[in-house]
């Protein structure tokens, strides 16, 4: 046969177009001719270009959430135009979502963490008729956050080297570090414990939110810390979920890890922070 044709589009009303133009590139650096309808492609202009382009493979890229309504909108456009074309679908799509998208004759579905090489060759396999290899079956994609542990509960204080003192005899143990974090203008103080969680002391230095938390509540818990795995891509998927985020991109936080705060609406009210570990 002669070049594999591919069909990308972007239905849906979200505007970020980046993974399906990274898709695109993919496909067409391994030889594939590639026809990107562009943003916002309504499903029967999709249908319409695919027939019209006679592409071998449609690729959706969906991250709109609507992933489900718009397969089987296409999926009922291709019949009306006498054709079946294989579906392959990208985007942040639930595990139990994806099952659906299968039932409704979707080939495959691609999470944010999957290969561009599988992506490349489940589109070649379905192209030429044979079936999808196993590495390239959908595997779930996370829908969470997916922690690995409790990272560390924080207290807010006024003054850290009397609370220091008061926790260290409390508890019996010395602190086990201390610093000055910058990018959050506070003071920190760690406990550590033997299962890997840490009680952390912060005064704020410069931070008028912390200012205005301690005015307002005084000396109290003011945040939970969850250790994650992969946090910059965590807050692609939570963003692209309408998570409701303080930080969408990661920032320096103490002990030289990566941080990110939620927005307490996302949490039942309490403050959120997610901790990407720096291996020393």
């Amino acid at each position: 046969m002669g070049h594999i044709r591919v069909l990308v589009g972007k239905p849906g009303l979200d505007g970020h177009d980046r993974g399906a133009r990274v898709i695109a590139a993919a496909l067409r650096d391994a030889g594939m001719e590639v026809v990107y309808t562009g943003l916002r492609a309504s499903v029967p202009a999709i249908a319409a270009a695919a027939v019209q382009e006679d592409v071998d493979v449609i690729g959706l890229s969906i991250l709109s959430g609507a992933h489900e309504s718009i397969c089987r909108r296409l999926h009922e456009e291709l019949k009306a135009r006498g054709v079946a074309i294989p579906v392959i679908v990208g985007g942040i799509i639930p595990q139990h979502d994806a099952l659906k998208l299968k039932a409704l004759g979707v080939a495959a579905v691609f999470g944010p963490e999957s290969a561009l090489s599988a992506v490349v060759e489940a589109v070649r396999a379905l192209a030429e008729g044979k079936p999808l290899p196993l590495s390239d079956a959908a595997k779930p994609v996370p829908v969470g956050i997916a922690a690995t542990r409790l990272d560390h509960t924080a207290i807010c204080v006024k003054d850290l080297d009397a609370a220091v003192a008061l926790i260290a005899e409390l508890l019996g143990q010395p602190v086990a570090h201390r610093e000055f974090v910058p990018a959050q203008k506070v003071d920190a103080a760690f406990f550590d414990f033997p299962n890997g969680a840490s009680l952390e002391l912060i005064a704020p230095r410069g931070n008028a939110g912390l200012d205005k938390f301690l005015e307002k509540r005084g000396e109290s818990l003011h945040h939970l810390a969850l250790r994650v795995n992969d946090l910059d891509e965590l807050l692609k998927r939570l963003d692209a979920r309408g998570v409701p985020l303080i930080d969408k991109v990661s920032r320096p936080g103490a002990r030289g890890h990566k941080v990110a705060f939620l927005h307490p609406k996302a949490f039942g009210g309490t403050l959120l922070e997610l901790v990407e570990a720096h291996e020393a």
